[in-house]
């Protein structure tokens, strides 16, 4: 039954499979189907267009063919008027001349009228004039099939116009050799409508056909140099080839081919006589080719001229630039022409040559600025800084009811390109024109606006009572009671507006009052603004601040105090530039005064420390430069102008200006250089100082500057490393391993790693390639790297094993490769073999031969041959072995192990005292003095470290004694052979101790082991001291040839020269290493413990100076500056200092530096006789005492020579005394004098 099933479910997923394949097979057929049925429609529509195209010419070609033979038929075939037809019509004289007028003035609109005319007037007497009239008129490409059917009809009226109209066109049409056709355009039309006269049959064909034969040999023979004439042909070419020459286009051509349609040709000319003509177009094209190249040919080398000057010079005159559009506008429209030619004729242009393509239509200078940008330009550099100079915020949000429209900065740009010339001559007018006083006082007029405010006088409300008084007539008694009652009106009125007066007084002083103390208190507030403006450093700072000014302190005055306030920034806040720049551009948006004002307050301070010339005020003349610098950036300070400031500063490229002209660079060099129109000009000014600073003797500090701005514009070009992406699963791997691992998710990174293919070669190999790599890693995730490749041994054994293989062998590279480049690299792999043997990877055997390869390989002990891969002064192998056993020397726990890495450690102190006593980092007297107290330091630390307890060595003797006591302890035969010293070259890189198989555990099983593989190591032991007993012979020294003494002798030459000078400088001063100990750290008083003992320091004058070794050096540098012979006597006396506290004893005083205020402290202890502290005070107080010795001996007879000159001196008589200057007087001095004038800033200080 499961056989069955399964035979089912097989025929099943075979019949679905095949249902699938079949369905896939229909699909991809269809969509093929419709691939090729688009493709159907396409070229059917193609097709249809194509022809539809074909057959509208020949449709057009027929009928002009037809009408042309009608008309000829007509004109060949006609009755001429007999003399009572020409009885009937009007011979005035006023209308024939009219229409004689009319015929000069001949347009198409005309035609019917003339017609009419002309069947109305007898024209017989005004033939000449009509004929002339033709010929001469100006005429239009749309006006001669008019003219063609006028004089087909004049043709077939009068009986002599065909004759009178050929002379009148012979002189029309008369060209001269010599001379170049004055009227072009005239000439095209003309000679089209000759020739359509011609085949119409208006003229008579052979002496038609000969007159424009003539013309056109006179035409192509004036036009074989500059082709002057080539429109007049092509348009001939153009209406008439099919006709005189049997020209059709080539495009319909080939389409009536492809179709196999027949094109209609004409019957006017016979096929010879076409060919002719034919032939003759077909050399003038030639010519013509020959012409086009000619002119490409010196288009190129102008443009190339031109990219040379402006590669040289950053700009193009007016000429040379007008010159080149000319030259590129008249090929332009010669090759177009040239094409149409080639299409009527069928013939091929000549190739045009590749640079031709930068000469096609547009402009060469754009093309070449545009080729010139090198790609992309970004002024900026990075989107913050772009940000910061462009995105600046829009005030009219925070401004409602401001209307007036925005200033965008980008539309204040100078023109598109910048000319040297311009520059030049805006620099010469600005130097010449005095700076103006400044104007911008307004008090004046706001005094008449003030005035123009004021109210009117109260005598108006007088002169308008008065006029209002009443002068009817009445009696006198009224008339006095009137008086007396206006009298006391009159005087109501005036105590009423005497007390207005008086209220309106007060209310004014109020206000008046009131508006000063409000503006008082807005001019405090504004003086704070301007305090706080120089404290927004920030990008929000600043635009807040710009924001508060607009809201509340934008007035006109406000504003020019901004403006001096700004102008007037202290000259060392260099870092505050920038913000203020931008500032002024966001005030800029609202109100142009602003920046109006401070860049003409920077330009005249600019011109007047320009025309200074004084080498004074620095920090100033950079504010303003770096300000300026800022302000181009934001689109306030014209480039032009801006460079036209770094070009006064390259005319005098001196002192001051050098320090200026780098610091505009600094600041807007970058931008400038990468602006489409500054670009060419400013990496003309940046190679010109370049020049000058190679050609002029200049300070070092100046031409450190001007290199250093140079290549920040400009930097040097580097070949840039086309990275190929790395596949998907790489990129997963080093992800795994370079970036998530750590010490939380090892487990998790071992997981995932577990689940790549490890089958497959590439991906493995590419896995175990990053785990072989842990100089990639941060060094303390190094042991996690370990840990990863731990958990990876069960699962991926043989993964693991090619990875430690790498391990040994990057490693053994670095001790073959001395390379310094590789030290970090060296550094973290032998940490990596280290965490490998912590984490049971490697064995301890492995290990040991590690360390043993780190002392030993390409190691030489004889100190007259220097090692390439271990040079005297390279300590690196030092500080590889250190680390190595830092890593793990601590876990050789077994006892044998611990056995192996004793004996190690005999020869690797051996290794270290070997460096250290070699002459490069030691003297005659005092051996250790140069050797580096932090490799010192890493060596004991780490001894220290792997055994505690160790006793280390104090010289080189020692550890050779260690060794051969070791050697005679393990192998006795060597003792019998004593033909080579023990030396590191004696010990193998695979120990002899380790043929049995170990484990670090120490385990009973494991001493089994190694006790029944003692008969194999025996046999080793024999093997290696056999082959270490017989000594290679030594090779016979090289004979020397002529060269290598001749390099002895040059070198001992040069020795001895050196030697020689060096007598001549003079002595280094020795520094003072001595400090005095406080009386209150020598009279320290003793505890009651140290009296009952008896045995208390007691600090004395020895003991105090020996505070100056305590502080200046350590005990680690005292035990290494001591010779060897001094250092291995440990039975030496005691100082006179330590006598009266015992024989074994030294006091010190150690000072030291207080937790609070610094204050020195002083502590005492005491140090053994033996110590390597007291032997070294010892020997430093007996040479210092040699020292003084030998100085007063000296003095003392220097001083008794003198003494014995001066009194030998005396016994001459004064004749023959010598008068000169005493040894011990002072020499004279010539006393400076001052210079008149300017300082002379060379003479001082040089």
């Amino acid at each position: 039954m499961s056989a069955n099933k399964s035979s089912e479910e097989t025929t099943t997923t075979t019949t679905t499979t095949t249902t699938t394949n079949s369905s896939t097979s229909a699909a991809a057929s269809e969509a093929d189907a419709e691939t090729s049925d688009v493709t159907a429609v396409d070229s059917a529509a193609v097709e249809a267009e194509e022809r539809a195209e074909l057959q509208q010419f020949i449709g057009e070609l027929q009928e002009k063919i037809d009408s042309k033979r009608q008309l000829r038929l007509q004109n060949a075939n006609f009755e001429l008027p007999g003399d009572a037809y020409f009885a009937r019509l009007d011979s005035s004289l006023k209308k024939n001349t009219a229409f004689v007028k009319k015929l000069k003035l001949f347009t198409a609109t005309q035609l019917e009228t003339l017609l009419r005319e002309l069947s109305a007037l007898n024209l017989s007497k005004y033939i000449s004039e009509i004929c002339a009239a033709l010929a001469e008129a100006k005429l239009k490409m749309t006006d001669v099939p008019a003219v063609v059917t006028l004089a087909s009809k004049l043709h077939c009226t009068y009986a002599d116009f065909d004759t009178q109209f050929l002379e009148a066109w012979q002189k029309a049409l008369n060209i001269k050799a010599t001379e170049k056709i004055s009227n072009p355009s005239k000439l095209r039309v003309d000679l089209r409508l000759f020739a359509e006269l011609v085949s119409s049959g208006v003229i008579q064909m052979k002496p038609g056909l000969a007159q424009l034969g003539m013309v056109l040999v006179q035409l192509i023979a004036q036009d074989k140099d500059d082709h002057s004439n080539f429109s007049i042909i092509l348009s001939f070419c153009r209406h008439c080839g099919e006709e005189y020459a049997g020209l059709v286009p080539q495009k319909m051509q080939q389409l009536a081919t492809k179709y196999n349609i027949e094109v209609p040709k004409s019957d006017f000319l016979s096929a010879d006589k076409q060919l002719n003509l034919r032939t003759m177009l077909k050399g003038y094209f030639k010519a013509l080719c020959k012409h086009v190249l000619t002119e490409q040919a010196a288009l190129m080398n102008m443009t190339k001229i031109i990219r040379r000057t402006m590669e040289c010079k950053g700009e193009i005159s007016q000429e040379k630039r007008e010159k080149c559009e000319l030259m590129q506008a008249s090929f332009d429209k010669l090759l177009a022409s040239a094409q149409s030619l080639s299409e009527l004729l069928g013939e091929p242009l000549p190739e045009l040559t590749k640079e031709s393509e930068c000469c096609n239509p547009g402009t060469v200078i754009d093309n070449m600025l545009d080729s010139a940008t090198f790609g992309t330009l970004d002024p900026w550099g990075d989107e913050e800084a772009r940000a910061f100079y462009t995105d600046l915020p829009d005030l009219r949000q925070f401004l409602p009811n401001f209307s007036a429209p925005k200033v965008d900065l980008e539309t204040l740009e100078e023109p598109s390109e910048l000319t040297e010339e311009a520059i030049d001559a805006n620099i010469d007018a600005e130097m010449d024109m005095d700076d103006p006083p400044s104007t911008a006082s307004d008090t004046a007029l706001e005094k008449e606006q003030e005035e123009q405010a004021t109210p009117g006088t109260p005598n108006a409300d007088q002169a308008a009572s008065s006029s209002a008084t009443c002068t009817v007539p009445c009696d006198k008694k009224m008339g006095s009671a009137l008086m007396e009652l206006g009298r006391q009106q009159q005087q109501q009125q005036q105590q009423q507006q005497q007390q207005q007066q008086q209220q309106d007084q007060q209310q004014l002083s109020q206000t008046q009052q009131l508006a000063q103390s409000q503006n008082q208190q807005l001019r405090k507030q504004f003086d704070v603004f301007l305090q706080n403006l120089f404290n927004c450093v920030n990008k929000e700072l600043i635009d807040s601040a710009a924001i508060e000014f607009l809201l509340n302190y934008n007035t006109k005055h406000q504003r020019k105090k901004l403006t001096r306030t700004i102008f007037s920034v202290q000259r060392t806040r260099l870092d505050i530039l920038p913000y203020l720049s931008r500032f002024v551009a966001i005030v800029h948006m609202v109100n142009t005064d602003v920046a109006a004002d401070l860049l003409e307050l920077l330009r005249k301070e600019f011109k007047w420390h320009i025309r200074k010339k004084n080498q004074l005020n620095i920090e100033s003349k950079l504010k303003i430069v770096r300000f300026i610098g800022e302000l181009v950036k934001f689109g306030l300070f014209k480039k032009s102008d801006a460079l036209g400031c770094l070009k006064m500063l390259l005319r005098d490229f001196i002192h001051h200006h050098i320090e200026m002209a780098c610091a505009f660079v600094e600041v807007s060099g970058v931008y400038l250089y990468n602006c489409r129109d500054s670009r060419l000009l400013m990496n003309v000014f940046l190679d010109q100082m370049l020049r000058m600073k190679t050609a002029t003797a200049m300070d070092s500090r100046h031409a450190a500057q001007i290199e250093s701005v140079y290549y920040l514009v400009k930097p040097p070009e580097s070949a840039k490393r086309e990275l190929t992406p790395r596949p998907p699963m790489h990129e997963y791997i080093r992800h795994l391993i370079f970036e998530e691992l750590c010490k939380q998710n090892v487990e998790r990174c071992i997981k995932m790693l577990r689940r790549i293919n490890w089958h497959d070669p590439e991906i493995s190999s590419y896995a175990i390639k990053c785990l072989s790599k842990a100089y990639l890693l941060r060094f303390p995730l190094i042991r996690c790297l370990a840990d990863l490749v731990s958990g990876l041994s069960s699962y991926q054994p043989r993964a693991v094993t090619i990875v430690i293989d790498n391990v040994f062998e990057d490693i053994r590279a670095g001790l073959e490769i001395h390379s310094p480049k590789m030290s970090q690299r060296r550094i973290a792999m032998a940490k990596y073999l280290g965490e490998m043997y912590n984490y049971k990877l490697v064995e301890s055997t492995h290990i040991l031969n590690t360390l043993y390869s780190i002392i030993s390989l390409g190691v030489t002990l004889d100190q007259s041959v220097v090692s390439p891969l271990d040079p005297p002064e390279s300590l690196f192998r030092l500080k590889l072995a250190c680390m190595l056993l830092d890593t793990c020397g601590p876990y050789f726990t077994s006892q044998v192990t611990r056995k192996k890495l004793d004996y190690f450690l005999v020869f690797f102190q051996h290794y270290y005292w070997f460096k250290k006593s070699h002459p490069v980092f030691s003297k005659s007297e005092n051996t250790s003095d140069l050797f580096p107290i932090l490799v010192d330091h890493t060596y004991r630390d780490c001894l220290s470290g792997v055994r505690p307890k160790l006793k280390l060595y104090k010289n080189l003797e020692q550890a050779k004694e260690a060794i051969d006591h070791l050697q005679e302890q393990l192998y006795p035969q060597l003792k019998a052979n004593n033909a080579q010293d023990a030396s590191l070259a004696t010990i193998s890189e695979i120990s002899e101790l380790d043929e049995g198989v170990t484990d670090d555990s120490g385990s009973s099983n494991d001493q089994r082991e190694r006790q029944a593989a003692g008969g194999s190591e025996a046999d080793q032991m024999n093997d290696w001291t056999e082959y270490e007993a017989e000594p290679a012979a030594p090779p016979p020294p090289p004979e020397k040839s002529k060269e290598d003494l001749e390099f002895e002798q040059m070198y001992e030459k040069m020795t001895s020269d050196s030697y020689q000078e060096r007598l001549k400088e003079p002595p280094l001063k020795a520094t003072n290493k001595d400090i005095p100990v406080p009386m209150m750290a020598r009279l320290q008083k003793k505890s009651y413990d140290q009296i009952l003992s008896n045995n208390a320091p007691q600090i004395s004058k020895g003991a105090a100076a020996a505070v100056a070794t305590t502080t200046t050096t350590t005990a680690t540098d005292v035990a290494n500056s001591l010779p060897a012979a001094t250092a291995s006597c440990s039975e030496a006396p005691a100082t006179e200092s330590g006598k009266g506290s015992g024989s074994g004893a030294v006091p010190f005083v150690l000072m030291l530096r207080g937790n609070k205020g610094g204050k020195q402290q002083f502590k005492s202890f005491v140090a053994p006789s033996d110590s390597q502290l007291a032997i070294n005070l010892k020997l430093q107080e007996q040479k210092t005492r040699e020292e003084k010795e030998k100085v007063k001996r000296l003095t003392l007879n220097i001083t008794e020579r003198i003494e014995e000159e001066d009194y030998q001196e005396s016994l001459l008589p004064l004749q023959q005394r010598n008068f000169t200057q005493s040894y011990y007087q002072k020499p004279n001095k010539h006393k400076f004098k001052h210079q008149k004038g300017a300082p002379d800033a060379d003479l001082i200080f040089h």
